[in-house]
């Protein structure tokens, strides 16, 4: 499998992403997508990793996505990709593996794509605990699949139902759709449904975004986003690699209990509040409404 990492300033979360790789997945591919980071740290903790894998920079200074240039480096990922059949695993400095992948783990992977002609992509990520139970319990384990699937159907702009930004693909699954990335993760959500059926969520996920990161809008940080970082201490909240007790209790559960992150995995950093967030404007609604005035009144400067 290759492991295509995307990164920008965020250089603690990057190495933990690359030594879980190496941890769990040793002898696999590892490219990072860096784009153009000026952090010092940063640049400095590329250097290093860059003498064990390979590390490609592209400075997309006209992207005017909040994400930067990721879809931009994504699809110059899958374009660099030659085997006829590689599997893909897409994943972003503030997410880490947490259990080692197995030949079991890949005999799946590869044979969920050969058994599912439709299947575009799978997500090998827990859920989280923040989430509404409502929207949980739409998660149905399809047995014919041996996956979840998310019967989601929402007039929002969300993702998750057919795309994420986060997931495993197959080279030749996306060559067949003649697939390119575009900005913006709803707008992929859209490409995948048309082209696709819903994403499946594995039974036993190996891999999960860090709690509470720092992060960035079109690489910049509003007041009010720097704002929630503080109030929730947004910070560097690594995994500890899941135990085998851990990793066959995930494995031999019932179906019908969809893998919850805080069930499973353990920071290594304590004091962290529970449930845990992956965005800092999430857990308060006034930060929320402060971010969405903030917003409406740069539009109105800019007009």
């Amino acid at each position: 499998m290759i492991f295509f990492v995307f990164s920008y300033n965020r250089g603690p979360h990057l190495r933990n992403c690359i030594a879980s790789i190496e941890a769990c997945a040793p002898g696999h591919q590892v490219i990072i997508y860096d784009d153009a980071s000026n952090d010092a740290e940063t640049q400095s903790i590329l250097l290093e990793i860059g003498k064990k894998h390979e590390v490609r920079t592209r400075d997309d200074k006209v992207s005017g996505d909040q994400h930067g240039a990721l879809y931009t480096n994504m699809q110059r990922a899958i374009d660099s990709v030659t085997g006829e059949k590689d599997l893909i695993c897409f994943l972003q400095d503030d997410t880490q593996l947490v259990r080692p992948i197995d030949e079991h783990d890949i005999a799946f992977m590869d044979g969920y794509f050969d058994k599912v002609p439709g299947a575009g992509f799978l997500a090998p990520v827990f859920q989280k605990k923040i989430t509404r139970k409502r929207t949980l319990d739409r998660f149905i384990y399809r047995e014919d699949r041996e996956v979840y699937v998310c019967e989601h159907r929402s007039n929002k702009q969300v993702a998750g139902v057919y795309y994420s930004d986060i997931s495993v693909t197959r080279s030749d699954r996306l060559r067949k759709a003649n697939w390119k990335f575009v900005p913006g993760e709803f707008d992929n959500e859209i490409q995948a449904k048309n082209n696709f059926i819903e994403m499946g969520y594995m039974f036993a996920p190996f891999a999960m975004w860090l709690p509470n990161p720092p992060a960035y809008r079109n690489k910049k940080k509003s007041f009010t986003f720097q704002l929630a970082e503080i109030v929730n201490k947004a910070g560097f909240y690594p995994f500890r690699i899941m135990n085998e007790g851990t990793v066959q209790r995930l494995r031999i559960r019932p179906e019908k209990e969809v893998p919850i992150a805080e069930e499973y995995l353990e920071v290594t950093v304590q004091g962290l509040r529970s449930p845990w967030i992956f965005d800092p404007l999430r857990r308060y609604r006034l930060l929320r409404k402060m971010a969405k005035f903030e917003a409406w009144l740069r539009r109105i400067m800019s007009v």
